[in-house]
């Protein structure tokens, strides 16, 4: 059976079923839906109750919700700090320990392999957490004396994301954190466990994650639920962290773009394998995260022949658009209208007159902002504020489709409040 299990994790799907994460046997108990979100080996709870109330929780107190499926991988060694320095496209010379920084990870041809964190633990230590990167991580470490490390089932992740989010983190580890400042990591107890808390969040709020070992899910789940409960703290599922990192203006692997290194794909849509959707950092609005002076990192040439070409062919924008000729188009053809209030991860086509110029990409109903939204992966001819463009929109069951008016429009479509 522990071969069959380690094959399992290699290819990321368990031949007998799905497993509950760390946390499992708390959301399982909670979630009054049968809606569950496949993510990789884990079904996690897509939706507790109401949606609504949870995505509020997120803006307006404060939510708790299941991360654990995050992949987590570890690199430690003498060379470990020579790893990462290859790996990431931005300085680490003030990588300190204590530090978490987002990072992309590029292929040689210059394109995302994957997107996350990168935590310093000490000063032989790294932890990246996000896409999976194990494989290509590993292959770029030959011939380096470092080891490299999967830890995914190891551990599990609790998000405490919004505004009364610190109340609730100091409320259960009897600490204060104000000091704690964004992008920053140090150790905490909580239920009785030593844990992992990181300043950092998928949201847009202010917020925390806590890393626990997969042991002791429970302990820390019941810990922080009590903490919480003066606070307005509710649990929420995937359907509501996937909307609100939309309106935040955050990206994911799969639905935004193609996963361009070695590996599995994290995403089951068409668009996610689609090789056109291999992006740079540049077309991903990436760049504070690239520095070319740096003299060497994986995927530093093509990205410079990329800037000494013009720069990149797409640019990252965010997309209003109009949802009432959605459901005019809809009632025309006396269909119901289709406008999801879930992110959805099959891109749409953009044109202007007629002529393709991009995709559109997680489009959904935002009810913080009342708005139907998207990214938008646009020629750089269209991409700039105010100018309008058209979704392509099928109409379900008519095999028809509509060009519904759009406007280009900056992101994040909301403030963020990280502070």
């Amino acid at each position: 059976m522990t071969a069959h299990w380690e094959k399992a994790r290699e290819g990321r799907f368990r031949p007998d079923g799905v497993v509950g994460t760390p946390l499992h046997a708390r959301t399982a108990r909670l979630s009054a839906t049968p809606w569950v979100f496949a993510w990789d080996l884990h079904h996690v709870v897509d939706v507790y109750d109401d949606f609504h109330a949870e995505l509020g929780a997120i803006r307006q107190t404060a939510a708790m919700g299941d991360m654990s499926p995050l992949s987590k991988c570890t690199i430690t060694g003498p060379d470990a700090e020579r790893l990462v320095a290859r790996l990431l496209p931005r300085r680490t010379d003030d990588l300190g320990v204590g530090s978490v920084w987002y990072t992309p990870l590029c292929t040689g041809e210059g394109k995302v392999a994957c997107d996350g964190l990168v935590f310093r633990v000490d000063d032989q230590c790294y932890r990246f957490t996000g896409a999976p990167a194990l494989e290509w991580i590993r292959q770029n470490a030959e011939g380096i004396d470092a080891d490299v490390t999967d830890e995914t089932y190891d551990y599990g992740i609790l998000m405490v994301q919004g505004p009364r989010s610190r109340d609730v983190v100091e409320a259960a580890t009897g600490e204060a954190w104000s000091g704690l400042d964004f992008s920053r990591r140090t150790t905490a107890v909580v239920g009785g466990v030593e844990v992992e808390l990181a300043r950092q969040g998928f949201t847009g709020e202010l917020g925390y994650e806590i890393m626990m070992p997969a042991g002791s899910g429970p302990e820390v789940w019941d810990a922080v639920a009590t903490a919480g409960e003066p606070f307005g703290l509710r649990p929420c599922g995937e359907w509501a962290i996937d909307v609100a990192r939309v309106e935040a203006g955050l990206l994911i692997i799969g639905a935004d773009y193609t996963h361009a290194g070695p590996g599995p794909n994290d995403s089951h849509t068409v668009s996610g394998s689609d090789p056109e959707f291999q992006s740079s950092p540049f077309e991903l609005g990436m760049d504070r995260f690239v520095d070319l002076d740096k003299p060497d990192f994986v995927g530093r040439e093509a990205l410079l022949a990329e800037q000494a070409a013009g720069g990149p062919r797409r640019a990252l924008i965010g997309l209003d658009i109009d949802w009432k000729a959605v459901v005019d188009a809809c009632v025309s053809r006396e269909v119901a209208p289709t406008i999801s209030p879930r992110v959805e991860w099959v891109a749409k086509r953009v044109t202007v007159d007629g002529e393709t110029v991009g995709r559109a990409s997680s489009v959904t109903w935002s009810p913080t902002v009342g708005k139907l939204i998207g990214f938008g992966h646009l020629a750089r001819a269209v991409s700039e504020v105010g100018s309008p463009v058209a979704i392509e929109w099928d109409i379900p069951g008519t095999g028809d489709h509509v060009a519904v008016p759009a406007t280009v429009t900056a992101l994040p479509f909301l403030k963020l409040r990280r502070t």
